[in-house]
């Protein structure tokens, strides 16, 4: 009796073990966890974890919206689902009419295949739908993406346009067919680095809040002490050891994301800071740091008894940025960035005060 009561509980088992196993996500499921108000995070570990069946065509995607599914929920569905259904003119209208989020059509885009009619009729008929010319511009030209259809032709990848190969800067390693991010791809407002051997991935860069080190070294100090103050001293910000935390070895020409938002934490929201207002990377600068023994050291201005200049002078890295989307940037670079040590500072020299805040990184050349 006692072996019979053993191998019905072992059948037990394995029917639940199986029947769990075999557990799959629908959006019903999904709409049934945000109604009971389970934490978003969890929700998209549930879903990652998960086998998944959505239902991620226009009717879908609109019923998601309309039961308040967030945007990030959304984006993970869609990722997990990638390639979606085929995606037209039709859907890019009833999408947007039904208040979907550009970020999350902008993401449709990037990860279905597309059938758009781009004549002149179709672009009419686009305009008066009210369609957005960004979201347009995009139907237009869409960046391929690794669950797109390849060109058999280009052994399984995509020929990329004349424009994404001088963004993309097809002289480096770095692929031109990574997916194009939307504002849902990252948690919060920041500095991110675009992981290129994991596509889709994007690292962020942690801030480094340090005081004022030093005015001048002993030279200047004596020279600017011999001549009444007229020499002038350089004001310079210490960063503890000789590189960064965050360790990039990618190509010559890392690419970054920019994201600033007002719902969200903000990009300069730390108490030792009084910078207020960041909207783009434009009031950025990014500067190779000098390595001593004593760590690393940037110069961010000049003083001297008849002038005071603030800012940095010297050692910027031009870089190039694209806004993608209200809030998001894309920071690239049209020439070569050397291996070294940099930091991305917040070019705001009036409000300079007892304390800097800086995202540093330590650039490492790819190790064939």
């Amino acid at each position: 009796m006692r072996k019979l009561f053993y191998h019905f509980f072992f059948i037990l088992v394995c029917v639940g073990s199986e029947s769990w196993a075999q557990e799959v996500i629908k959006n019903q499921s999904v709409i049934a966890m945000v109604q009971a108000k389970i934490d978003r995070e969890l929700i998209v570990g549930k879903i990652s974890g998960s086998a998944c069946q959505f239902d991620l065509t226009t009717k879908g995607v609109i019923e998601l919206k309309q039961a308040t599914v967030p945007d990030l929920i959304i984006s993970t569905m869609i990722q997990s689902s990638a390639p979606l259904p085929t995606v037209r003119n039709r859907d890019i209208i009833d999408l947007y009419s039904a208040k979907v989020s550009r970020d999350i059509i902008t993401k449709m885009i990037m990860s279905s295949k597309t059938d758009f009619d781009l004549s002149p009729g179709g672009l009419i008929e686009l305009k008066t739908a009210k369609v957005p010319d960004g979201i347009v511009k995009l139907m237009m030209n869409p960046v391929p993406t690794a669950s797109k259809e390849a060109s058999p032709k280009e052994g399984g990848r995509s020929t990329p346009t004349k424009k994404e190969e001088s963004v993309a800067n097809t002289k480096s390693t770095r692929p031109v067919d990574l997916p194009v991010p939307v504002l849902t791809d990252f948690p919060e407002t920041g500095i991110y680095y675009e992981e290129y051997k994991a596509k889709g991935e994007y690292l962020q860069l942690d801030p480094t809040t340090t005081n004022l080190s030093k005015s001048g070294s002993v030279y200047e100090s004596l020279l600017n002490f011999r001549t009444g103050g007229l020499s002038g001293t350089t004001q310079r910000v210490g960063l503890a050891n000789k590189s960064a935390n965050f360790i990039i070895e990618d190509n010559r020409r890392p690419v970054f994301y920019f994201v600033f938002g007002q719902t969200r934490k903000e990009i300069d929201d730390v108490a030792e800071s009084t910078w207020r207002g960041v909207s783009s990377p434009n009031e950025f600068v990014l500067v190779k740091a000098n390595v001593s023994s004593r760590g690393r050291q940037i110069s961010i201005g000049r003083q001297s008894a008849v002038t005071s200049e603030s800012g940095i002078r010297a050692t910027t890295i031009p870089f190039r940025y694209k806004k993608l989307a209200t809030g998001l940037y894309k920071v690239y670079f049209e020439e070569d960035v050397p291996a070294g040590e940099y930091v991305f500072f917040y070019n705001k020299g009036s409000e300079q005060g007892s304390s800097i805040k800086v995202y540093d990184f330590s650039l490492r050349k790819v190790k064939k």
